[in-house]
C-alpha cells in the first residue's frame, strides 16, 4: 500500500478543517444550557452528554459523506463498535467529539473537538476546534504532515527555549504531584503547573506556545491524535514510550507493527501511552526527568497479588 501523497493529505486537512468547524459550532449551541447527562463508570466520574453523542455523530456523517472509504475511530462508540475485531482501514480518522466533557457541563470553556487522521499508524493530518474569545468564540488549529500548523489562517510555532522558564506555563495531570517527581535542578524550575481537564486543549496550547510542554501519563488514542500532529507540525516534538520499552523516543507511528499485522479496531480502541509533547530541547529533557514517587503500597502491591492467589490455590 503506497502511503498517501501530498495532494491527498491536503484534501484531507481542507476536508477536516471544515468538518471541526461544524463540531464547534454544534458545541457551542449546547455550552451553558442545561443538557442531558450519562455516565460510563458508577463513580459519576466520566460523564458523556448529549453534547459529545450529537457531536460524533455529525463528524461520523460528515466523514462517511466526503471519504467512504476511510474508516472511523470514535471516543463515543456502540458496544459493538468497542467489541469489534474488524481490521482497520489504512486511513482512520480518530475523534475525540469534546475532550474536557466535565469543563464543558460546569461552564468552563476549556475545551475541544479533536479529528486526527492516520495511514498506517502515522498521523498525517488534524483539526481541533478550541473555543477562544475571538470572533465566531473559537479557532480550528490544523495541519498535515510537512505542511506547518495554522490557528485558522495564522501560523503558530510552540515556545523555543532550552530550558524550562519557571514563570512559563505547563500541564501536568492532576495526580503528578502525588505520583511522579521532576529529577534535579528541574524539581525548583519546571515551570508554573496547570491542569486543564482536557488533552486535546493542552495539545493546542502547546502548539500554540501558551504551554512550553505538557505531560500524559494514559492518554487514549482520541486524546491525542489530532494535538500531536498539532505540536510537530508547530516545530516541536512529542516523545513517548510503549508498552515493554524503558526509553523514550520521538514518536512516529502511532502503531509500529501496522506493516506487519493490521490491528483490529478493538485493538486501537484499547491504544494508551505515555507522552510528553514540547519543543525539541524541552520535550526529551523532561521526559529523561521525571521519576515515579517511591511507593511502598506500589511496591507491596505485586507481592500481595501472589500471596493472594496462592492463598485461592490452597483453598481449592
Amino acid at each position: 500500500m503506497q502511503p498517501l501523497d501530498d495532494a491527498q493529505v491536503q484534501e484531507i486537512e481542507h476536508h477536516a478543517v471544515e468538518i471541526a468547524r461544524g463540531a464547534g459550532e454544534i458545541l457551542a449551541s449546547h455550552f451553558g444550557r442545561r443538557i442531558e447527562v450519562e455516565f460510563k463508570d458508577d463513580k459519576q466520574r466520566d460523564p458523556v452528554t448529549v453534547a459529545d453523542k450529537s457531536t460524533q455523530a455529525y463528524l461520523a456523517a460528515e466523514i462517511a459523506r466526503r471519504f467512504p472509504e476511510h474508516g472511523i475511530l470514535g471516543e463515543e462508540a456502540t458496544k459493538e463498535e468497542q467489541e469489534s475485531e474488524e481490521p482497520a482501514r489504512d486511513t482512520l480518522w480518530v475523534l475525540d467529539p469534546l475532550d474536557g466533557t466535565t469543563n464543558f457541563l460546569n461552564g468552563l470553556p476549556v475545551f475541544a473537538s479533536s479529528i486526527g487522521v492516520i495511514h498506517r499508524g502515522r498521523p498525517v493530518a488534524a483539526a481541533l476546534y478550541v473555543p477562544w474569545p475571538t470572533e465566531g468564540g473559537g479557532f480550528v488549529l490544523h495541519c498535515h504532515k510537512g505542511g506547518g500548523c495554522f490557528a485558522d489562517d495564522e501560523p503558530v510555532k510552540v515556545l523555543e527555549t532550552e530550558q524550562p522558564i519557571p514563570n512559563r506555563l505547563i500541564g501536568l495531570p492532576g495526580y503528578f504531584g502525588v505520583a511522579q517527581r521532576f529529577t534535579g535542578d528541574l524539581a525548583n524550575k519546571a515551570g508554573e503547573p496547570r491542569t486543564t481537564g482536557s488533552i486535546a486543549y493542552e495539545l493546542a496550547m502547546t502548539a500554540r506556545g501558551v504551554m512550553q510542554y505538557a505531560i500524559f501519563g494514559a492518554p487514549r488514542m482520541w486524546d491525542m491524535a489530532g494535538g500531536a500532529l498539532a505540536v510537530q507540525e508547530a516545530g516541536g516534538t512529542v516523545m513517548t514510550r510503549f508498552k515493554g520499552e524503558r526509553r523514550w523516543h520521538p514518536l512516529d507511528s502511532l502503531v509500529p507493527s501496522w506493516e506487519e499485522k493490521t490491528p483490529t479496531m478493538k485493538e486501537l480502541r484499547a491504544w494508551v501511552a505515555p507522552i510528553v509533547a514540547g519543543n525539541h530541547n524541552l520535550a526529551p529533557l523532561i521526559a529523561n526527568n521525571v521519576r515515579r514517587r517511591f511507593s511502598l503500597k506500589a511496591r507491596l502491591r505485586p507481592l500481595t497479588r501472589a500471596l493472594r492467589g496462592k492463598s485461592r490455590q490452597a483453598r481449592t
